[in-house]
């Protein structure tokens, strides 16, 4: 939810209708260009338009925010400093990169303090994640999931924020070193140098993790 004054504006919105592979890249063109017309108002004053600049954008947001943070709880909050700093910062935007690099790079920003703060709170990698686990699911598969998860979860935990930055977007946002330099305001040669090097500690620490794992799960069933 994004709050400003009296307004609020829910960051639940319906799942995006598919767009055919061949349609794809003018469907994305179409998209900038309304997003740039947005920005453009924005930056001459309406406010409406910011809204309809949220609506458009904030799933995107909040997906990229849910992969660098790691916890669905703590999005929404998160979400909303993402566009109250948007707000501001949009001022700047003069269209050398796409809205949404300009905005993940408002989201690695946001995400980064975020997980330096974290950081300086340990937590048991172990602990049970909070988020509820759907009724209908067998409760031996959720049990494997929320593990893995986990797991994920704690293997990032051991990234340096910058590289776990770097390492989300190329992973799991799939985005170019280039669209990664842009939207975390460094160069592709250090983008390509931070991601090797996150692939690398990832996977020891996922390696460490599993040898570590407790036996029979968190709750040590055996």
């Amino acid at each position: 939810m994004f709050s400003r004054g009296a307004r609020t504006w829910t960051a639940t919105v319906p799942p995006e209708s598919g767009v055919d592979a061949v349609d794809a890249r003018g469907a994305a063109s179409a998209d900038e260009a309304r997003l740039r017309i947005l920005v453009q108002r924005v930056q001459e004053g309406d406010l409406s338009a910011f809204e309809q600049l949220y609506e458009a954008t904030k799933l995107d947001a909040a997906r990229t925010l849910r992969h660098l943070v790691g916890n669905r709880v703590e999005v929404d909050d998160l979400l909303q400093e993402t566009y109250l700093r948007l707000l501001t910062a949009v001022k700047g935007f003069r269209g050398e990169s796409r809205f949404k690099t300009f905005l993940y790079r408002v989201c690695a920003n946001v995400a980064l303090s975020h997980l330096r703060w974290k950081r300086r709170r340990p937590e048991d990698p172990f602990a049970d994640p909070p988020e509820m686990v759907a009724t209908e699911e067998d409760p031996e598969r959720a049990a494997e999931r929320r593990q893995a998860a986990r797991l994920v979860e704690a293997a990032l935990e051991k990234l340096k924020p910058k590289k776990r930055i770097v390492f989300v977007y190329a992973e799991l946002c799939g985005m170019s070193p280039d669209e990664i330099a842009l939207a975390v305001g460094s160069s592709p040669n250090t983008v390509r140098s931070r991601l090797h090097h996150a692939r690398l500690e990832f996977t020891e620490a996922m390696q460490r993790l599993v040898v570590a794992r407790p036996v029979g799960g968190s709750h040590g069933r055996s």
